[in-house]
């Protein structure tokens, strides 16, 4: 009833109601010309020296796709956009956090230790803490990084559940052309499980081969010179492994490009389309997203999309809510959030013999981390440069936030979050 009125009010506005596909849209080169002014260019947006500049407006650099949520242009019946109750407020500047140096309130240690650009914080339905730094605001899209490679694995969830994808078949079932590849014994649910052991050559500090993001155009068209047919021409590079497959969690972010591969060949549709389809006009969000891709139009399935935080929040909420939306419809499979928050045998060993089990136990699966932090179970969505999605079963507690850390891949970093921060908070929401 409640999707139906809104459709009847939009009728009555002369708004369309029409099914629409995600829009396809170049580098914005008006953008990139005033970013040049301030020495902010394609091919180094992206740098630690630019990231509080470029990240909110990442999807500018490159080629990318506007995700409509819903209201304009989108299918009738899709819902307003979920608004949160008025909680309790945290005060964060009384919890404190023992930093090196002494202890410090949180929002000195969010803003000059860790980066932070935005952050919400929900409690069941209520909205107990937002800030928005960096010159952002509410509506204000980031760069998510990684946090992406979870939406990723929730479409093949959904294509699961509608019976058209097979995890447990092997990749080469969907995609044969990479027979000759280090996926050539994999399974697709191996790859959604980073449990591959790729060898693939990285830079200090990085999870990928630069020659992906060449073929990404992440930086820029040059790469569409070297790489016409997009990442499609770079995953050939890849040939050998260095572990049994399926023995050990290995994070390589070309493993979430071939699931998405994986995806759009199950499902016979691009990946934007289908996050638009089935997530982002079904969730209740309040923001169109934006998400890179190459030239191809083959969206960044490791690292493109840009989110408002709150819908990143109201994101978190949906997962928490067994992937029902504030209304009761399921959006992504039960059973799928199910087995990540149970895990089994195959990713917790993988994980012991992982880098990160030096830092915290838990195990990944399905491009989501399962973690035991300060005596909490929460399942995470993590992005590179402080990108995060937390969520505590036990509480009913979110935390959504943004962030341009300046190095990707550092224990540091990762302690100072999911050992500092994130406790921290969950324990002052445990108080309220």
């Amino acid at each position: 009833m409640k999707k139906n009125l809104i459709a009847m009010t939009l009728l009555g506005l002369g708004l369309s109601l029409t099914a629409s596909a995600a829009t396809f849209q170049a580098p914005d080169q008006a953008f990139i010309k005033k970013a040049a002014q301030m020495n902010v260019t394609q091919e180094n947006w992206d740098s630690a020296e630019n990231a509080a500049s470029s990240f909110p407006y990442a999807y500018k650099f490159t080629h990318h796709y506007r995700i409509s949520h819903g209201l304009l242009g989108g299918k009738s019946g899709v819902l307003m956009s979920e608004q949160f109750k008025s909680g309790i407020p945290l005060d964060f500047n009384s919890i404190t956090i023992a930093a090196m140096d002494g202890d410090m309130p949180l929002n000195s240690f969010l803003r000059d230790r860790l980066k932070n650009h935005t952050m919400v914080v929900l409690k069941g339905d209520q909205l107990v803490h937002e800030h928005y730094w960096n010159g952002m605001n509410e509506h204000s899209t980031h760069l998510d990084m990684s946090v992406t490679k979870s939406f990723t694995a929730m479409l093949a969830g959904i294509a699961v559940a509608e019976g058209k994808l097979d995890m447990s078949k092997p990749v080469t079932f969907y995609l044969p052309e990479l027979k000759n590849t280090a996926w050539k014994e994999a399974t697709v649910q191996e790859v959604a499980d980073m449990r591959t052991s790729l060898k693939i050559t990285t830079s200090p500090h990085k999870s990928w081969d630069e020659r992906m993001t060449s073929s990404q155009g992440w930086h820029g068209d040059k790469g569409a010179v070297a790489y016409p047919n997009g990442i499609a021409d770079y995953i050939p590079f890849v040939t050998d492994i260095s572990e049994p497959m399926g023995t050990t969690y290995t994070y390589q972010c070309i493993n979430t490009e071939v699931l998405g591969k994986v995806v759009e060949s199950a499902t016979g549709e691009n990946l934007a389309n289908l996050l638009e389809e089935k997530i982002w006009t079904r969730i209740g969000a309040e923001n169109d997203a934006f998400y890179m891709s190459d030239a191809t139009g083959f969206p960044v399935a490791s690292g493109g999309l840009n989110i408002a935080t709150k819908d990143l929040a109201r994101v978190g909420r949906m997962l928490l809510n067994d992937g029902k939306n504030y209304i009761g419809e399921q959006v992504i499979p039960k059973a799928f959030i199910d087995n990540i928050w149970a895990g089994n045998d195959k990713v917790k060993d993988a994980w012991k013999k992982s880098k990160e089990a030096k830092l915290m136990n838990g195990w990944y699966k399905d491009q989501f981390r399962v973690l035991e932090v300060s005596g909490h179970t929460i399942l995470a969505m993590v992005g590179i440069h402080g990108q995060v999605v937390a969520m505590d079963k036990a509480s009913g507690t979110v935390i959504a936030m943004n962030g341009g850390y300046p190095q990707t891949e550092t224990p540091r970093m990762a302690n100072m979050l999911f050992n500092k921060v994130i406790p921290a908070i969950l324990d002052a929401t445990a108080k309220q």
